[in-house]
């Protein structure tokens, strides 16, 4: 704990994070929200799909050009622009007479708009500490706080809308993401940060190989999520697969806390994914066992968070500080799309097969994660050195 404690006195960090979690918590409590309010609205279940989907692609497609442009005008005026935007979207989206069509050209529109809270602040981290260690630690906090807006976003929704109605939550993710915005944007650290402007064309990040490898691994790990929790709800019904799919989170913040800041070599993704497809096979022994399900998910969330952490901790090491915000960009639509597309297949899957063959789909994602992870090993950077600069790879 003193490594915690001694990383939330270094100035602005304590700010940075609460802020930044707030700003991203209506993301948190978006797709059960949209689902139950647009199902109430259009009374069908296509709808509500499709206008998650819209806002997933959306977010897929804006998410590497809002974050160049953050380097260009600065991280303060797009945070500000595409939360009062983002904003109106809820609000339309809850209280405007919407059609169909409207309803999703709506969403697509919040995607499109959707504040790029996660590339600013993982851009401000490295200004912020310095050494390789206290950087881990920042990061696998950053992870950790991920985790509470997926465990508490949802609850937070459902509760909202048991005891009023579908309109209260969409009204709470509007002020929240307004206050969340402009409380992070207006932070002078964040405002201040010293982020060169990029002078290469857009897109040129990816000639990186680590970088490649990292959207890969991104790409793949986000979508084996989506692929258990539909495996997951198909499995054990609606009514357990909350308590199963918390486990995940859970076993995550667990993992993030004990071992998130203690990762060194460049092996440490690899053993983190490892952990994580472990976690997946072992759900074979009884797959429709909730509280088996439960377990084996609890051991993958184990290197759920910390994974994350070491990959902010590789682009914080490896990647030049004028293209962090693309890069992240980047990973984010890759994690969009991974998400989306591991529903879709997961779904399918399940209708053709059965439900543990959505758990196979997800570890089979996993594995090709970490044989990605693997393969960049020898391009990774090592953290066991105290110097703090950059080096492209």
């Amino acid at each position: 704990m003193r490594t915690y404690i001694e990383l939330f006195r270094v100035q602005g960090v304590s700010a940075v994070l609460w802020s930044q979690l707030l700003a991203r918590f209506a993301f948190g409590m978006q797709t059960l929200t949209f689902a139950i309010l647009l199902q109430n609205k259009f009374d069908n279940y296509t709808v509500a799909g499709l206008a998650i989907g819209a806002a997933t692609l959306g977010s897929a497609v804006s998410s590497p050009i809002l974050s160049r442009w953050m380097a260009v005008v600065g991280i303060r005026p797009v945070i500000i622009a595409t939360s009062v935007i983002a904003s109106a979207c809820y609000l339309f989206i809850g209280f405007a007479p919407l059609t169909e069509a409207l309803a999703i050209g709506i969403s697509l529109a919040l995607g499109l708009a959707t504040p790029p809270i996660q590339p600013a602040a993982r851009t401000v981290y490295p200004t912020l500490v310095t050494g390789d260690a206290q950087r881990n630690t920042l990061y696998s906090v950053d992870a950790i706080l991920q985790e509470i807006i997926w465990i508490l976003g949802p609850v937070l929704a459902t509760v909202l809308i048991a005891t009023t109605n579908a309109l209260v939550p969409i009204v709470v993710m509007a002020i929240v993401q307004l206050v969340g915005g402009f409380w992070f944007g207006f932070l002078p650290m964040v405002h201040e940060a010293p982020i060169p402007r990029a002078t290469k064309r857009m897109g040129s990040v990816l000639r990186s190989k680590l970088v490649r490898y990292l959207i890969i691994i991104n790409l793949l790990f986000v979508g084996s999520f989506s692929a258990l929790e539909i495996g997951a709800v198909a499995a054990v019904g609606q009514a357990q697969a909350g308590f199963v799919i918390a486990m995940l989170s859970i076993g995550s913040v667990i993992g993030g806390l004990a071992f998130g800041h203690r990762a060194r070599s460049p092996m440490a993704l690899s053993k983190q994914l490892a952990i994580v497809l472990l976690g997946d096979l072992l759900i074979f022994f009884n797959a429709t066992d909730p509280i088996w399900l439960g377990i084996c998910l609890f051991i993958s969330g184990i290197g759920v968070a910390t994974a994350f952490a070491t990959i902010g901790s590789i682009i914080g090491k490896a990647v030049k500080l004028e293209e962090t915000t693309e890069v992240y960009g980047w990973i984010g639509s890759a994690q969009n799309i991974g998400y989306g597309a591991g529903a879709a297949i997961a779904g399918i899957v399940i209708d053709k097969i059965n439900s543990t063959a959505s758990f196979g789909f997800a570890a089979g994602l996993d594995l090709l994660a970490l044989l990605a992870a693997i393969a960049a090993i020898s391009i990774t950077p090592s953290f066991l050195s105290s110097k703090n600069e950059r080096k492209e790879k």
